[in-house]
């Protein structure tokens, strides 16, 4: 068993586990319900220490920027005009302790809101624990960001999925390894254990 940075000040950071990746008929896929019980057992274990991101689509098209401008033209039914539904997971919305640890985006990385960044240092967080969606967009972006900031991240391997299962593989192999000192995987019950 790998020794995690886990300590009481560690937070449970679930990215973006929203009904426009499960339902959505271009963005949703089935795969994201396979890791909500994993994610509902670290979110009961640990009510207050969990945060919560939602990724919120751009309303068209013709309103966003840059690159996200050919994001939504390629994915129009995800945007809000569309009627894309950006709430968190019925299953897991009981679990949310408050609308304070609701963090919204409309990039990949949680760290683009402010109100999230600040969070965070007022918990003095030391260590993130990342659940939810996707490995290799939203959650890996999130991660990146945070060891820039430095913290310690710890990725529960069965509370990640992709709609791209070779990208959710690769992040979980190479990220780690790559960022050993800075970065660890570990599955819920490991994470759990060691997080007291």
């Amino acid at each position: 068993m790998t020794a995690l940075p886990l300590t009481d000040r560690s937070l449970h950071i679930v990215v973006d586990m929203q009904e426009v990746f499960a339902s959505n008929p271009q963005w949703g896929f089935a795969g994201i319900y396979r890791i909500v019980p994993a994610i509902a057992r670290l979110a009961r274990a640990k009510p207050m220490a969990t945060l919560w991101t939602r990724f919120i689509s751009a309303h068209s098209a013709a309103e966003a920027e840059g690159s996200w401008a050919a994001l939504y033209r390629k994915w129009p039914g995800a945007t809000l005009s569309a009627g894309a539904e950006m709430g968190i997971l019925p299953d897991l919305l009981p679990l949310v302790s408050s609308d304070a640890a609701v963090f919204d985006k409309p990039t990949y990385s949680a760290f683009h809101n402010p109100a999230f960044a600040r969070a965070l240092k007022d918990r003095r967080a030391d260590t993130l624990v990342m659940s939810g969606v996707e490995t290799d967009v939203c959650v890996l972006a999130t991660l990146m960001d945070a060891v820039d900031r430095g913290y310690f991240v710890v990725m529960p391997e069965d509370a990640l999925a992709s709609s791209d299962p070779d990208g959710h593989r690769h992040i979980l192999d190479i990220i780690p390894r790559r960022l050993q000192s800075q970065v660890f995987c570990a599955p819920v019950a490991e994470i759990l254990e060691q997080w007291r």
